[in-house]
Parts: structure tokens; C-alpha cells; sequence
């Protein structure tokens, strides 16, 4: 099936906070966290087809169904509802942060194999 792609385009920055420990929190109203982040953010230009399930990271076809559906494909279904967002801010707690890192790799590498 062949189409033209309507192609919209986000910017995406994954920000990585200090974990939270909920429990710390009534103890100690002045809690704002362990102070474990190391202050990190991944940004991507995250662009995709209204259309179809083309998704490119930087350019590059990425498979983000499924693998990254509350980082990356909600703003897909956003966009297909008429709230189409430039960017987005999204945080991460820091024991997650590394997760997400593999996760985008993984999305990358599949991205690739979906292409051949």
C-alpha cells in the first residue's frame, strides 16, 4: 500500500530526576528525592507518519510500537486527535533512565531490520 506520508515532527527530551522515595515523603515534607541524578537528558528528533507506522529518531527508522509507546507513540496517537505537540519534556527517574537508553537502542536496531 502506498501513500503519501503526512509527516509530523517532535522534539523529545527524556530528562532523568532523582529517584523518589514515596514512603520518605511522609516523614520528611522537606524530601525532594535520593540526589542520585546525574543530570542527564536524551534528545531526539522524533518524527512519524499520521499515516502509516514509519518512525524515524534522528533520521534514522526506528520501531517505537510497543517498545516505547508512553515515551514516543503517544504523542503518534496525540497527533492523530488534533493535539499535534513541536516538543515534549518528558521525566525519568533516574533508576529508569538506563532502561529507556536500551529501550531506544533496541528501537534502533529493530528499526533497522524492519528497513531491509
Amino acid at each position: 500500500m502506498c501513500h503519501e506520508h503526512i509527516i509530523k515532527k517532535t522534539r523529545v527530551s527524556l530528562i532523568e530526576y532523582d529517584d523518589v522515595k514515596f514512603d520518605k515523603i511522609v516523614d520528611d515534607l522537606r524530601y525532594y528525592g535520593e540526589g542520585n541524578s546525574k543530570n542527564r537528558i536524551l534528545e531526539f528528533n522524533f518524527e512519524y507518519c499520521l499515516c502509516c507506522n514509519l518512525r524515524l529518531l534522528n533520521g534514522k527508522p526506528a520501531l517505537t510500537t510497543g517498545i516505547l509507546d508512553d515515551e514516543f507513540e503517544r504523542l503518534v496517537t496525540q497527533a492523530k486527535k488534533g493535539s499535534y505537540r513541536a516538543t515534549a519534556h518528558l521525566t525519568i527517574q533516574h533508576s529508569e533512565f538506563e532502561v529507556i537508553q536500551r529501550l531506544i537502542k533496541a528501537a534502533l536496531e529493530f528499526g533497522k531490520l524492519s528497513r531491509s
